[in-house]
């Protein structure tokens, strides 16, 4: 009776293991999408500060056609001179989250309009890699590669 006692502690306890786990991975596809959210809204208002926020202090984004870009000195940079070209319609679709302890890869795709001040709109589309970090409880970004599917 004691090992059915000890076998039956057991299975529960790894039941209620398996669960928070699972509890957490959800809960942290759920962050990750929201804050992919908050980016790509921060982009459309030429946020850049709303954009670094989202950056580990020792990110790296590596741009299609530049080289990489490392820290958040760097990084801002970049997206100053980004925001800068126009009027920014970002879209950003998470297409899949893979986590591992305080680690986690989004895969996603993207659509871009800018509106210079003046000439036509310039279109673009493609995909994105972000890997993300717990830092202190908050989910920041510590890898992040983008680039066009369009045919240039």
């Amino acid at each position: 009776m004691k090992r059915i006692t000890i076998v039956l502690i057991a299975l529960v306890i790894a039941l209620v293991t398996v669960s928070a786990v699972a509890q957490q991975s959800t809960d942290v596809k759920t962050i990750i999408a929201k804050n992919a959210g908050q980016f790509a809204t921060a982009a459309s208002h030429g946020n850049v500060d709303g954009m670094l926020a989202l950056y580990d202090e020792h990110a790296v984004l590596m741009p299609p056609n530049a080289p990489a870009m490392n820290g958040r000195d760097a990084i801002r940079q970049f997206w100053t001179g980004f925001t800068s070209l126009g009027a920014i319609d970002a879209k950003l679709v998470t297409d899949d989250i893979v986590t591992s302890g305080d680690l986690a890869a989004e895969m996603g795709h993207f659509d871009l309009t800018i509106t210079p001040k003046s000439g036509a709109p310039i279109k673009d589309s493609g995909k994105y890699l972000v890997v993300w970090r717990n830092v202190g409880g908050e989910w920041k970004i510590v890898r992040d590669i983008f680039n066009s599917s369009l045919a240039r």
